[in-house]
């Protein structure tokens, strides 16, 4: 077989390495023009990285991640309102990092350096005909293929093309992500839920990662017009910690990624033989950090039917990939929905409601569907 895999994402250069490791041929095209244009950090769970573990890559995320061990729930005056035990999963079900996103991109791509990796070049159009796909790149040039994967993102040209143009779930909130130099244990996440703001503190073994989450009508680049000092006075009300991470906060925004929070579930994931996977399938809010771990999950599906078939019944195997993938990934999206619903509540009667409960919350509670996740087969 001869694959297309557009998007060089985690799931996209997963995808390549788990192809190229059953010896099915395939090559990567990517609109970016290096795979170094997202440095955020990213938690990957148990049921991400042992993926990582079949491409004998397992023991580098360890050594290039920080352990994910405690998971502490401030509220907006600094409080703590509840410590969760994250180490439990890792003894129970394996390990769980937060590292660099080009990291983890690093990583990926070592596992199969030899795949074709065409960079700032990207899909343009498909078209399926007598059993192959033909494709026009935005270059010019063109491509016949038994399959195409379009792994390319929230806002896949993939599945504009195939399915046309539907628009994304908008939550009304956006973040802002940087790098802080407020110190925090190197196997905790912090995170304080304040009426209408949020704060966060993801640490990575070369520096901790923050982000500052509200609505985007109020700190959206557009609004602020590149002063971060706007941003910190619509956090002011936050107190204790919260307050202190907002005073590092840079004084300008334009070196600062804006992370616009939305989410996208496709009503299909394949047709004939084009199939959609990661984030242009199920795309993820960042409030549960399943997202990475997900499109990992579904590279593994996807590349163990691919195995079991020739060309000739790529379509059927597509098909087997989103029976076996799609209400997985759809139930841990919901769980994320909810927590974002939880987080960005602006009600003072509900942020007091929020507040009380999480005092008594457990994992179970908060991703039910994540947790369940954790035991059962994919």
């Amino acid at each position: 077989m001869n694959i297309l895999i557009v998007g060089a994402g985690i799931g996209g250069l997963g995808l390549a390495a788990l192809l190229k490791q059953r010896g099915i041929g395939c090559e990567i095209v990517e609109r970016a023009p290096n795979l170094q244009h997202a440095g955020y950090m990213l938690a990957l769970y148990p049921m991400g990285n042992r993926v990582l573990h079949g491409l004998g890559k397992f023991e580098e995320f360890v050594e290039r991640s920080s352990p994910f061990n405690t998971y502490e729930v401030h509220n907006g005056h600094g409080d703590l309102l509840h410590k969760f035990d994250v180490s439990k999963i890792s003894e129970e079900f394996g390990y769980t990092g937060q590292i660099l996103r080009k990291d983890l991109l690093d990583i990926l791509r070592s596992a199969a350096p030899d795949v074709p990796l065409r960079l700032g070049n990207g899909l343009e159009h498909l078209e399926q005909r007598d059993g192959r796909v033909n494709v026009r790149f935005s270059d010019g040039t063109t491509g016949v293929y038994d399959a195409v994967i379009g792994a390319d993102g929230i806002h896949s040209k993939t599945r504009r093309i195939i399915f046309g143009e539907e628009p994304d779930h908008e939550t009304g909130w956006g973040l802002w992500v940087w790098w802080t130099n407020v110190d925090i244990p190197h196997d905790t996440v912090r995170e304080y839920w304040g009426k209408g703001r949020f704060v966060g503190m993801y640490p990575t073994p070369s520096a901790v990662g923050a982000v500052a989450a509200g609505p985007k009508r109020l700190l959206g680049p557009e609004n602020i017009g590149g002063n971060g000092m706007r941003v910190r006075e619509l956090f002011s009300a936050l107190e204790g910690g919260a307050a202190e991470v907002m005073n590092s906060f840079p004084a300008k925004t334009d070196d600062l990624f804006f992370w616009d929070l939305s989410d996208y579930r496709s009503h299909r994931w394949t047709s004939g033989r084009v199939a959609l996977l990661g984030d242009a399938s199920c795309a993820f809010l960042p409030t549960a950090g399943v997202g990475a771990s997900m499109a990992l999950e579904s590279a593994a599906v996807m590349a163990d039917e691919l195995s079991r078939t020739n060309a000739k019944f790529v379509a059927k195997a597509f098909s087997l990939y989103e029976k076996r993938r799609r209400r997985r990934a759809e139930l841990a999206q919901d769980d994320s929905r909810k927590l974002a619903v939880w987080m960005s509540t602006d009600s003072a009667p509900l942020v007091w409601t929020r507040d009380h409960f999480m005092k008594f919350a457990t994992t179970d509670s908060l991703v039910r569907n994540i947790s369940n996740s954790l035991s059962e087969p994919i």
